[in-house]
């Protein structure tokens, strides 16, 4: 890979990652990009076309440098089972999910994490997950290291009945779980919604009326 090539992946990927990301990308042939923050999905992976034998992973480009890179071993795991088995199983069933643990696992030995990832990506790694927002504890290492500005936290650790501001700027009103997820009155339209417990809020002091005109 060219030196311009590994200057545009040290924007995104740890300095210490650059040369296995160089050389996955390199040797697979994967043409990878960073897109902007999307809300439904971290990452994507799209095999290679009839024509093409390009691999394609998409990586939002808004995530902190070590969880990026996590999700981009996610995607690439993808290919490898693709290139294994195609289109005959399931995308995270137990060939991808053996897969994704055993390049977890390799990653532990080659000690590149940071400390305070490793027990978490062990943890992961021996119960893999289709999403990395299942397991709340590796989630919530993850985030660490994002840029913040002080005030955000998860919802799950603000009390019930208290008030946040989501990323949309509606204010919301916690009143309780509902298996997974946390019911939340929105104050702007009185509808309710559920919320992810590791969605980033930020609280509302006091308490929140809205008034009729």
């Amino acid at each position: 890979m060219q030196n311009r090539h590994k200057e545009i992946l040290m924007r995104y990927f740890p300095a210490q990652t650059i040369d296995q990301v160089a050389g996955y990308v390199s040797k697979y042939a994967i043409q990878l990009k960073f897109t902007a923050g999307r809300t439904t999905k971290l990452g994507d992976y799209r095999p290679p076309g009839k024509i093409s034998n390009i691999h394609r992973i998409t990586v939002n480009g808004n995530l902190n440098s070590w969880f990026l890179y996590l999700v981009f071993l996610h995607e690439f795991t993808h290919l490898l089972v693709w290139n294994k088995y195609r289109n005959r199983i399931n995308p995270h069933g137990p060939q991808w999910k053996q897969e994704f643990s055993s390049i977890l696992k390799q990653l532990l030995f080659q000690n590149i994490l940071p400390d305070d990832l490793v027990a978490p990506v062990s943890d992961f790694s021996n119960n893999v997950k289709a999403t990395f927002a299942s397991d709340q504890v590796l989630w919530k290492a993850l985030k660490k290291y994002d840029v913040k500005n002080g005030t955000e936290v998860f919802i799950e650790d603000i009390p019930l009945n208290s008030y946040f501001a989501a990323a949309n700027g509606k204010i919301f009103k916690k009143e309780g779980k509902i298996r997974t997820r946390y019911r939340c009155l929105c104050m702007n339209n009185k509808r309710k919604y559920l919320f992810h417990p590791m969605a980033e809020i930020t609280p509302v002091k006091g308490e929140y009326k809205t008034e009729n005109i």
